[in-house]
């Protein structure tokens, strides 16, 4: 028998794969398309549309709430998901259900509580935030308005400006246009969120250079405290975040995406449970003076 020798063979070379980029550590609900392009929500800039209707019989806090309720869900991955937030049938349901614990949080504990400890602010701000507002039956329907109203404008800014909005899918010119190299609902995006932060920090300035300080008497110490520690928390479990991200692999880009999404909801949880210390301070103070 010959023995058939087969031609010597070049041991084969493996290409090494090339590492995943690291992805910021996001909620679940997070949409891919915002981690993969790199984008970090303006939620807080949806609360422009607030400012028009200062006028209106419908509370503004209502309507900037409202506008802010559909994005939710990227920072409170228990809600519905992100399509159905984004939905007509989702205004009235899960974004009005949302609007109204944000709201009724806002006006019945962190603002009373906050409102007269904050430094630099409680100068300034009205003496009728220290208090909890009294609701009656008139004010249901403007309250529910103003929520959806709020939700309604999110619902039609997105449908212009993301890439799976309706107004994008039913308007072909608008989905494929593109301004040097940049999709055009991105761009249009990109612009109105940065238009509309610098709308609100235009209108913040104004407040403050009109809004006249009054005399207030001293804090205590545990009311200076508060404000300290939540600020303290707040800065380290950013700080925290950003580091997981940069040891992972991450860069610049990604360490400003995670903090978007996870430094919102901390800082909505200190708020709370600062107000909840607070008013129970101020409680007992009440009964020891009683």
């Amino acid at each position: 028998m010959y023995s058939i020798r087969r031609p010597c063979q070049e041991p084969r070379t493996r290409t090494p794969r090339r590492a995943a980029p690291a992805r910021p550590l996001l909620p679940p609900a997070v949409p891919r398309a915002l981690v993969d392009d790199g984008r970090v929500p303006f939620t807080v800039s949806h609360a422009v549309v607030a400012l028009g209707v200062r006028r209106l019989p419908v509370p503004v806090a209502a309507v900037a709430v409202g506008s802010m309720a559909p994005d939710a869900v990227l920072f409170a991955p228990v809600l519905p998901p992100y399509t159905a937030a984004h939905s007509w049938w989702g205004v009235p349901t899960i974004d009005l259900a949302v609007s109204l614990v944000v709201l009724a949080a806002w006006w019945f504990l962190v603002r009373p509580a906050w409102a007269p400890v904050v430094p630099g602010l409680r100068r300034r701000l009205p003496t009728t935030w220290e208090r909890r507002p009294v609701l009656g039956r008139r004010d249901v329907l403007p309250v529910v308005l103003g929520c959806v109203a709020g939700s309604v404008t999110h619902v039609v800014r997105d449908g212009c400006t993301h890439e799976s909005g309706f107004v994008v899918l039913a308007w072909p010119a608008l989905r494929d246009a593109s301004v040097g190299g940049r999709p055009l609902p991105f761009l249009l995006q990109d612009l109105s969120s940065v238009l509309g932060l610098l709308a609100l920090l235009a209108a913040a300035a104004v407040w403050w250079r009109r809004a006249r300080p009054r005399s207030t008497g001293p804090l205590r110490p545990v009311q200076v405290a508060v404000p300290v520690v939540a600020l303290a928390v707040v800065v380290a479990v950013s700080l925290v975040v950003a580091a997981r991200v940069l040891l992972a692999g991450g860069g610049v880009g990604a360490t400003v995406t995670a903090l978007a999404f996870r430094v919102p909801p901390l800082v909505a949880v200190v708020l709370l449970v600062g107000a909840v210390v607070l008013l129970a301070l101020r409680r007992r103070d009440v009964a020891g003076t009683v």
